[in-house]
């Protein structure tokens, strides 16, 4: 488990380093500081969230469809 831990910590680590190396200097002041780590940090928290709202969607919906196949199995049994 704690492998698991650290490989997402840093999966996320170098996904904000990518970040970085695409632009930065995010807030435009002409040097890179905290503020830019800050919001690459906050840019790949919006993605992640936006990616596992995404998957949980697809995720329920297919939870559904076998919830269905499941009714309808039962109801031809029961006839």
């Amino acid at each position: 488990m704690t492998t698991l831990v650290i490989l997402i910590v840093l999966a996320l680590l170098g996904w904000v380093v990518w970040k970085l190396a695409q632009n930065p200097d995010k807030n435009n002041d002409g040097k890179v500081d905290a503020k830019d780590v800050l919001a690459a940090a906050k840019e790949v928290a919006e993605e992640v969230k936006a990616e596992a709202v995404e998957a949980a969607a697809v995720v329920k919906a297919e939870a559904a469809e076998v919830v269905k196949k499941v009714k309808k199995g039962r109801k031809k049994k029961a006839d």
